[in-house]
Parts: structure tokens; C-alpha cells; sequence
């Protein structure tokens, strides 16, 4: 006896490889969205940053403290970004049911941000 599992989610197939259903735009909905997502996410991620730290003072401080604070800044940028082309390459070769799995986690990542910067914004007024 077998059971056949619906994998069906809006019409999309979950259980679908990008890279291995190229005749079929609709595996694709999936992982642009996340892209998209994703950049969205970095963004605000880098906004909220620069608001929390804007134009850092250190006094009395040596070149080098301040050469290895710029590194690790330029690191951190460059991670937000390599990340989510990391993860669209990931998402494109394994099922869609994975990359579905990351957008939701953006979307509501993006919301807590949301909520997050209102509420910050509501308690400095």
C-alpha cells in the first residue's frame, strides 16, 4: 500500500527542485521572494545599526583599535550581503519546501523589526 503525501502549497509544488524543473516558472515564485526578502531584511538590519551607532566617537583611543573596529564593521557589511547569494544558491538546488522554510522566517523577521523599531520609537517620545 502506498501513501501519496499532498505537497502542494498554493498551487507550487514544495517537493520541486528548482534547477531540476526549468520548464516550470512557477518554482521560481518561491526563491525570489526570499531574495528579496532577504535583501529587504539585510537592509533594515543595516538601518537599524546605523541608528543605534551613528558616527561612533572614540577618544584616546590608538589607530590600531580603530583599524581593527573598521575591519570588523567591513566584515559584518560584507557577511549581511554574501549571506542571502549563499543562501539563494542553496535554494535553487534543494526542494522548494526549504527556501519556503527561509522566506516565512524573513517575513516575520521583517515584522519583528517592524514591531521592534515602533516600540523603540514609541518609548524615546
Amino acid at each position: 500500500e502506498r501513501v501519496y503525501i499532498n505537497m502542494s502549497f498554493l498551487g507550487i509544488d514544495l517537493s520541486k527542485v528548482p534547477t531540476a524543473s526549468l520548464n516550470d516558472p512557477r518554482v521560481y515564485i518561491i526563491p525570489v521572494l526570499y531574495v528579496l526578502t532577504s535583501f529587504i531584511s539585510v537592509r533594515m538590519t543595516s538601518k537599524m545599526q546605523s541608528k543605534n551607532n551613528p558616527n561612533k566617537v572614540i577618544e584616546n583611543s590608538e589607530d590600531a583599535d580603530n583599524n581593527e573596529v573598521d575591519a570588523m564593521e567591513q566584515a559584518n557589511k560584507t557577511m549581511n550581503w554574501f549571506m542571502p547569494i549563499m543562501s539563494i544558491s542553496i535554494a535553487i538546488i534543494a526542494p522548494l519546501g526549504l527556501a519556503l522554510y527561509w522566506l516565512m522566517s524573513n517575513i516575520l523577521m521583517i515584522i519583528e523589526k517592524l514591531l521592534l523599531e515602533k516600540f523603540i520609537n514609541s518609548e524615546e517620545e
